[in-house]
């Protein structure tokens, strides 16, 4: 498994409690269905969208850090 967190709550959950994965697994087909049934320009725009806030949250973690 080594220092990858995400394999790491993925082996918790298969062997703790394997109905979270199942039903996360419906949540991404759902969320990629939902994407597929808009134009391409919109999920282009929800995409932009996206980087913006992403790159905010960054830089406010940034701000965050050299306060600290």
């Amino acid at each position: 498994m080594g220092d990858d967190p995400i394999a790491q709550v993925r082996a918790f959950l298969a062997e703790h409690d394997p109905d979270v994965l199942a039903a996360v697994a419906d949540v991404d087909r759902d969320l990629i269905g939902n994407m597929l049934e808009l134009s391409p320009m919109e999920r282009l725009h929800r995409a932009v969208q996206l980087a913006y806030e992403l790159d905010a949250m960054a830089a406010s973690l940034r701000a965050a850090r050299s306060v600290a």
